[in-house]
């Protein structure tokens, strides 16, 4: 199939190229293709040929996402996405302008790159923008749904943020022993940690704060929601900053 393609390019090139090819037989010129093809001359000029389709593939590709990322951008600007954060940990001013909604997983290393473009829109955003922390445990990280749970426990006593940071410095050796250990040198009550830690109750919200990633679109992590603009990824502080303004802007007009 491969070679097939290879001959149908090779053909079309060379038609365009040279029109007399197409006076001689098919078959004069598949013998011509196939003593080309054997030679180091063409099979380089070949590998050129058939790079240079792909480049522009990928780049035409890469063209058609950028625009359609760009009009779904704005078609949320007109008819944000609604999520319902109610109940996930938050940081920043309860009256921010800007509600920055972030589902994770705490053994992804994305969400980890994730993370730091969080730290960076809270110091510079300060008075405009409140992040409320959601939980999307891939099924195939083992350790993302008890981790998650571990979050949720510390933040029953006032220590959300402290241990979800312990986690995502500790990315690699997540595990119970881990969260007990932190549990304890954060000073919470452990018995109370671990009463919560295996709680329906918090197993549930783990699993209800996933049911609402999917339901909004996001599938896989980190996912974001910036008033209600999805942003799929761990896309850099500049993608969110252009959004967070044009959002303050608008708030500004009225």
């Amino acid at each position: 199939m491969f070679k097939n393609f290879i001959f149908s390019l090779f053909v079309t090139s060379a038609v365009l190229i040279a029109p007399a090819f197409s006076e001689i037989s098919d078959a004069d010129f598949s013998a011509a293709f196939e003593k080309y093809m054997a030679t180091e001359a063409g099979q380089k000029k070949l590998g050129g040929t058939i790079q240079s389709y792909f480049q522009k593939q990928q780049a035409e590709a890469r063209k058609k996402q950028q625009v359609d990322a760009k009009k779904s951008i704005e078609e949320q600007f007109k008819n944000p996405v609604k999520i319902d954060s109610t109940g996930a940990p938050t940081k920043g001013p309860a009256n921010a302008k800007i509600t920055l909604i972030e589902f994770s997983d705490f053994e992804c290393p994305f969400c980890t790159r994730g993370d730091k473009t969080v730290k960076q829109i809270l110091e510079n955003y300060p008075n405009d923008v409140k992040v409320a922390f959601m939980n999307l445990p891939l099924p195939f990280h083992k350790n993302a749904e008890p981790a998650a749970r571990a979050a949720l426990a510390a933040g029953k006593q006032n220590k959300f943020w402290e241990m979800h940071d312990k986690l995502f410095a500790n990315q690699k050796g997540l595990n119970e022993a881990f969260y007990m250990k932190t549990a304890g040198e954060l000073g919470l009550n452990m018995d109370k940690f671990k009463a919560d830690y295996n709680s329906e109750a918090i197993k549930t919200q783990v699993q209800e704060d996933a049911k609402k990633a999917r339901a909004a679109g996001i599938q896989g992590t980190p996912g974001f929601s910036v008033n209600g603009v999805l942003v799929k990824g761990a896309y850099p502080y500049e993608h969110f900053k252009e959004i967070i303004d044009k959002w303050l802007a608008k708030e500004k007009k009225g």
